[in-house]
């Protein structure tokens, strides 16, 4: 079941050391304070029709709800946060990765903060991009929410 893959990357994300520099990991993308996990990624979207790209963004949507309530029985129930806000501001002022990351790669994400090891947890589907494929994205960071 994909919950139970889900979850076992939550563990890897709560536990692992952050590293020195950005790169990729084999979780996904990681950097000085966060690792994110490519949990799932839509195949062909990047190409294919708009119904095509909407059925795999409802199917992600869809894993994200599964999976935040499986996590809020972990850490409670989740604070959305709506990123659009900090999009712009990147603009004007320097906002602290991950935060800038995946405010231009999500819309909207649901957060924890996870005390017992020091982490905000972020979920959310990056779905902005019509050039790119969709992904499930969990982090895990330091860094509060700006």
């Amino acid at each position: 079941m994909r919950i139970e893959k889900y979850l076992a990357v939550t563990d890897l994300l709560c536990s692992r050391e952050f590293p020195a520099e950005d790169g990729r990991s084999d979780l996904g993308i990681a950097g000085p304070g966060y690792l994110t996990a490519e949990l799932a990624t839509s195949q062909g979207t990047r190409v294919a029709d708009a119904s095509i790209r909407r059925e795999a963004e409802e199917r992600l949507h869809e894993e994200r709800e599964a999976l935040a309530g499986t996590l809020a029985e972990r850490w409670g129930e989740p604070s959305p946060m709506g990123l659009q806000t900090i999009r712009l501001r990147t603009a004007a002022e320097e906002i602290p990765e991950p935060w800038a990351r995946l405010s231009h790669l999500m819309a909207d994400a649901y957060v924890w903060q996870a005390r017992e090891y020091g982490r905000w947890m972020v979920l959310g589907v990056a779905d902005r991009d019509p050039a790119d494929e969709i992904q499930l994205l969990l982090t895990a960071t330091e860094t509060d929410p700006p």
